[in-house]
């Protein structure tokens, strides 16, 4: 590890940002020496594979030490890529040459070219149990579905205006296309090979991503700084939920739930519970975060930042979905009522008599500190206080999600959710 990463690294847990409270966290900084593009997950073999988009090249990482393996020659402008897992195989979309790579993930070597794709490929998605490759051709209005076995289009379909991000869900075989100049996403039914709707979202959206196992879709909307949630049964919006400033990339764990939202602007990472659609922690990360993918089998979230030429690595050490005030083994901990408030709560905290260097903070959704209330020594458990809602200032805060955070000697910091009302 390099000594700036080990300084970064080293900072990030020197802040005690939010995003060590809710457990996840920077673990690691790949150096990409060309420049990225859009990151992609092997989780059975544990290979990450990047589009270098100036370079005409993709690069092979070993997600178990995050090296380099090598770096495979394409197209001209590569941008979008998905694997298929089951075949071990990697598409990778050609927005210059109008066609799509495929590389053999055993040997990385490229083992056939699909021409003749409509104008500008440009995102990749893969169906592994249909071996069905679905490719959006932005300058076209179209999506072309390509058959893994024949390396055949097989179909090509009518979107909306600038059809930007594409996903599938395996389960339901629903396709969905981000449409950004429309404002709306396309849903095809791969089944009977039929359009099915079209669904309105935010403005100008871009990435979108699914649960198959909850059966949700979530889409960034760039210009409304906010992510559509989207209940596939029903081809209905549930939720908009607010993130940082011009969210792109998303990508789902299936197995805690959690969605990762990539701000461009923001330079940070939004984890969102899919149970709740609640934002639960932002992450900062390098500068102008991008497409994002999650290996769900180690839990490590892949962030491409293209003003760095790197790839950040996120670790979720969530094990499942937990209420934030669930009491634990630990010897402290609080509780807060009522939460959410309005007007004012009340704190109770809960630690051993004449512990020292015992603080109770409040921190923003950003893990920005709002205040602290240093705590004497000589105060008998519990502990009881009010907060009204206001910084060290005394301002107003506004309303939305904060963390309150106990630290007392050397015991492991205790974390909690406070939501704020206006």
């Amino acid at each position: 590890m390099s000594f700036l990463r080990k300084i970064i690294l080293l900072s990030l847990v020197l802040c005690f940002t939010i995003a060590v409270f809710c457990n996840v966290v920077v673990v690691d900084i790949i150096d990409v020496e060309y420049t990225p593009s859009i990151v992609s997950v092997n989780s059975q073999t544990n290979r990450l594979y990047v589009t270098n988009i100036y370079d005409e090249k993709v690069s092979v990482i070993d997600g178990t030490n995050n090296s380099l393996i090598t770096t495979i020659g394409v197209g001209e402008y590569p941008c979008g890529i998905a694997v298929n897992p089951q075949t071990n195989r990697i598409y990778v979309a050609n927005i210059y040459d109008d066609n799509v790579c495929v590389i053999n993930g055993t040997n990385n070597s490229v083992i056939a070219t699909i021409e003749h794709l409509p104008s500008y490929p440009f995102r990749v998605s893969v169906n592994p149990n249909t071996n069905r490759i679905y490719v959006t051709c932005s300058a076209a209005n179209n999506l072309a579905v390509i058959d893994g076995s024949s390396n055949v289009i097989t179909e090509v379909y009518g979107t909306g205006d600038s059809p930007y991000g594409v996903c599938v869900n395996p389960e339901t075989n629903k396709v969905y296309v981000a449409n950004e100049d429309s404002d709306n996403i396309t849903v095809i039914d791969e089944a009977t090979g039929s359009f099915l709707t079209t669904i309105e979202v935010g403005d100008s959206p871009k990435g979108i991503c699914v649960n198959p196992q909850t059966n949700r879709i979530y889409v960034t909307n760039w210009n409304s700084h906010s992510v559509s949630v989207i209940d596939g049964s029903t081809n209905e919006v549930i939720g908009n939920v607010a993130v940082g400033n011009y969210p792109i990339g998303v990508a789902v764990n299936p197995q805690v739930n959690h969605i990762y939202v990539s701000n461009s602007h923001s330079d940070n990472v939004f984890v969102i519970d899919g149970a709740t659609n609640n934002v639960i922690v932002a992450v900062v990360v390098g500068g102008s975060p991008g497409s994002l993918a999650v290996n769900p089998q180690t839990s490590w979230i892949y962030v491409k930042c293209s003003y760095e030429e790197k790839i950040w690595v996120l670790e979720d050490g969530a094990t499942g979905v937990e209420d934030p005030f669930k009491k634990s083994s630990s010897i402290i901990s609080f509780d807060a009522s009522p939460n959410p408030f309005s007007g004012k709560t009340e704190f109770v905290l809960n630690l051993p008599d004449n512990i020292e260097n015992a603080e109770f903070c409040v921190y923003d959704i950003s893990g920005k500190l709002v205040k602290s209330f240093p705590l004497s020594n000589a105060l008998s458990s519990p502990i009881t206080f009010f907060w009204d809602g206001s910084d060290y200032k005394g301002n107003k805060c506004c309303a939305g999600v904060y963390f309150g955070v106990l630290k007392a000697g050397n015991n492991k910091p205790v974390m909690g959710k406070v939501i704020k009302l206006q």
